[in-house]
């Protein structure tokens, strides 16, 4: 069975179709792509230069919420450099999110996750297998989720933090933090993240003190509106976060499940 390639589509004459691939309508594949046998990429979606869609994995399903007429032209736009792994389902937008779906740059998005609708995902993100995002998630650059996590809808997750496997998500989580547990908690900074990162050892020792100021210590969000203009940009990055949750923070502390 040849590619099924819609006459509205766009492929770019360098990429690479295999066996059974399905490509949808007024969907583009970008330059180098690789679409191995049985991917689909689905209608109204965007894939930029470089990206791999493994078999059976679907780029730019229509999203999964009864509210949105499947066949309406709602779009997942995604950067370049991605691979999507065997199984892997990504959702398009929807009216309430703003009718996109988007995915940076460089992402490695395991077997078997999925990222749900309106979705806003930053460049080299790292979903493990099984990592299930709802609706409306936001990832920061550089976030890593381990396996079988999940994120609740709404929820934001901030540059450079990391998500144990297994850890159930449901408020925001502060970038350069490390969370787990179900019910998540905050479990400390993303150190190994941090110094694969290149970041300088004085910006760690600054964010670790903001760390405890504003997150270990009773009351201490509220201190976060005198450090958003902080010479360290690690710890304004952090205090902006804080100060702009809508949702809520996760609190710091042991997991409720760590039998410890």
């Amino acid at each position: 069975m040849n590619a099924q390639v819609d006459p509205t589509a766009w492929v770019d004459p360098s990429a690479r179709l295999g066996h059974g691939v399905v490509v949808g309508a007024h969907a583009r594949v970008g330059p180098r792509c690789v679409l191995h046998p049985y991917a689909i990429v689905g209608d109204h979606t965007e894939l930029g230069s470089d990206c791999q869609v493994h078999p059976f994995a679907v780029v730019g399903g229509p999203a999964q919420d009864r509210q949105t007429d499947p066949d309406a032209p709602f779009r997942l736009v995604c950067g370049a450099d991605n691979t999507f792994r065997e199984g892997v389902t990504l959702s398009r937008g929807t009216a309430r999110g703003g009718g996109v779906t988007r995915v940076g740059d460089g992402g490695c998005f395991m077997a078997h996750s999925h990222v749900g609708h309106d979705g806003q995902i930053g460049d080299r993100v790292t979903l493990a297998n099984g990592v299930s995002l709802g609706g409306h998630v936001e990832l920061g650059d550089d976030v890593t989720v381990a396996g079988h996590a999940a994120i609740h809808q709404f929820a934001r997750v901030g540059r450079l933090a990391f998500i144990a496997a297994n850890a159930m998500i449901s408020l925001d989580i502060p970038p350069f933090t490390l969370a787990g547990g179900d019910r998540a908690r905050l479990l400390g900074l993303n150190r190994v993240g941090l110094q694969r990162a290149g970041v300088a050892a004085d910006h760690l020792a600054a964010l670790e003190a903001a760390w405890r100021r504003l997150l270990r210590t009773p009351g201490g969000r509220r201190e976060a509106d005198a450090l958003v203009d902080d010479a360290c940009p690690e710890v304004a990055a952090l205090a902006r976060f804080l100060v702009t949750s809508t949702r809520g923070v996760t609190a710091a502390g042991r997991a409720a499940d760590d039998p410890g």
